[in-house]
């Protein structure tokens, strides 16, 4: 999505859509935006009358290769165009930092000097995509069966029968 500059931090736009309901609405938005540097997950809303705007970005990519990743310190070193040793925090490359090795190209988005967005290789971004939705499978096979559980040990009162001569019951 779009990048957005709000309160001074980088963000990520995963979603809009206009606050309100009909005639009661006062109009303006809700955003669903990523924290870069942090990588959390929050709301906003955003109408023509707040003073607190955030400013639409445009950044530039930079494709560099890894010279070497330091767990210890929590960094990846990168060579930028004129082969200087860039530092970019691990936490920037989220779930895709245990995949990145060295002689990987990584491509870093860059406004006015500074790194906005780290983005690993296609290779490693389809590894951890697999891999969140075997998870995310996994999760909810888990809750289906406890729930088909749970469901088995109901007991259920008997339904009408009228050739056995049973009535329905009433709770």
């Amino acid at each position: 999505g779009a990048i957005i500059l709000h309160r001074g931090v980088f963000c990520e736009v995963r979603g809009i859509q206009p606050a309100g309901h009909g005639r009661a609405s006062a109009g303006g938005f809700e955003v669903r935006y990523r924290e870069l540097a942090t990588r959390k997950a929050r709301e906003m809303k955003i109408s023509d009358k707040d003073k607190d705007v955030a400013t639409v970005i445009t950044c530039d990519r930079v494709v560099s290769p890894v010279l070497y990743k330091d767990e210890a310190a929590g960094k990846v070193v990168v060579a930028d165009a004129e082969y200087n040793e860039v530092e970019v925090p691990l936490a920037q490359l989220g779930d895709a930092a245990p995949h990145i090795d060295a002689g990987s190209r990584i491509s870093l988005l860059m406004y006015d000097g500074e790194i906005v967005k780290v983005v690993p290789p296609p290779e490693v971004a389809d590894v951890v995509q697999q891999s969140q939705r075997r998870a995310r499978r996994e999760e909810l096979q888990t809750r289906q069966e406890a729930r088909k559980a749970a469901a088995e040990h109901v007991v259920r009162p008997a339904g009408a029968d009228p050739v056995a001569g049973r009535k329905r019951q009433k709770f």
